[in-house]
């Protein structure tokens, strides 16, 4: 299929930097103030989102896209799936690792016998389902005590994500389009109905399992964006004009109640990609040295965390985001040279990041 949609020049590694910096920058407001409430973007959108909210959720479009992509071009379940352990757990196990034998002993008032290290059947588990784990005694004087890496929440939800999409894949559902589009609108309905009724529910073993049913109400709906774009990209156009009414109708909807979480997965996603595609912007060749996003993810939240809590409370956010930043992007240059790109197929190491749909 001849598309603009297709091209490996594409810009996906500079906006999975960017946006993972963004978190940092939107994460800076409540570890440093304790409060959201200063958040540009949550001021801007009065209340419904902050900029980490955002660029979680266009991870999520851009992985619908990316994934689909890979599963098509699998040559089996089994592969498809290889490829999705290893990029996700090496570098999450050797973080968590980190996090209980570097983090906590720096961060915590006492190294007791419960740590996260003695404890190993619990952070073994833990580890596995790619959640986060907590040490009370870690943090006890930041805004935040207890949390070792707030970011890490979405990882579990993502990996769900693929086996979802592997199931579509050994079904053949995958192929038919329209059963996916209407499953896509539907789930954009049931998460306005979430937000107008207040919809609380989820037995404590669903939520361990699965996780949240009000975060999936939330991020469901984004990554089927992503894999209904990627579906139907044969007959969606870049456009300048719908680019500019998808960022309009984004900014009216930062005054309509509910508006952000009915219009986000289709203006949302159609901005995503118009940049992700856009040819003049020009960014494709941005991921030649590698691609630092996922470490960005992993480490930049227990770096923020150590820094307050060698800092005077409260702490100006973007004081807190420059000194958080550097750091953490060097974090993510020496786990992605250290561990991901190891377990990448070796034809995949020969290619430029930039150039990779699959990564």
């Amino acid at each position: 299929m001849n598309s603009i949609w297709n091209q490996r020049e594409n810009n996906f590694d500079f906006l999975r930097l960017a946006l993972a910096v963004l978190v940092i920058y939107s994460h800076s407001f409540p570890l440093g103030l304790s409060s959201d409430a200063q958040e540009p973007i949550f001021r801007w959108t009065n209340g419904q989102m902050t900029g980490g909210s955002i660029a979680v959720d266009l991870f999520f479009i851009m992985s619908g896209f990316l994934i689909t992509a890979s599963a098509e071009r699998s040559g089996s379940v089994f592969s498809f799936l290889k490829k999705r352990v290893l990029r996700i757990y090496p570098a999450f196990v050797v973080a968590s690792l980190l996090s209980a034998v570097v983090v906590v002993p720096m961060a915590a008032a006492h190294f007791a016998y419960n740590s996260p290290i003695a404890r190993v059947g619990d952070f073994l588990l833990q580890t596995l389902r790619l959640v986060e784990f907590h040490y009370n005694s870690a943090f006890l004087t930041n805004p935040y005590p207890g949390a070792i890496n707030g970011s890490t929440w979405s990882v579990s939800f993502e990996f769900w994500c693929y086996i979802g999409v592997a199931l579509l894949l050994v079904s053949t559902l995958l192929r038919r389009r329209i059963l996916l589009l209407a499953a896509f609108l539907t789930s954009v309905l049931v998460s306005v109905l979430f937000q107008l009724k207040g919809w609380i529910f989820g037995g404590k073993l669903l939520g361990l399992i699965l996780g949240s049913p009000q975060l999936w109400a939330r991020l469901l709906p984004l990554y089927l964006a992503g894999v209904v774009f990627y579906l139907f990209r044969d007959r969606i156009r870049l456009s300048h004009t719908l680019a500019i009414v998808s960022g309009l109708a984004l900014v009216a909807a930062c005054w309509t109640p509910i508006g952000w979480t009915a219009l986000f997965p289709f203006a949302g996603t159609y901005l995503v990609f118009y940049l992700a595609f856009t040819p003049w912007l020009r960014l494709h060749r941005f991921g030649r040295f590698g691609d630092f996003s996922y470490g960005t993810y992993l480490y930049a939240f227990p770096i923020t965390q150590l820094l307050m809590k060698h800092f005077a409370h409260p702490i100006a956010p973007w004081l807190l985001f420059v000194c958080a930043t550097p750091l953490t992007l060097i974090a993510a240059a020496t786990s992605w040279y250290g561990v991901e790109r190891h377990f990448l197929q070796p034809a995949r190491r020969k290619e430029t990041i930039a150039h990779a749909i699959d990564s």
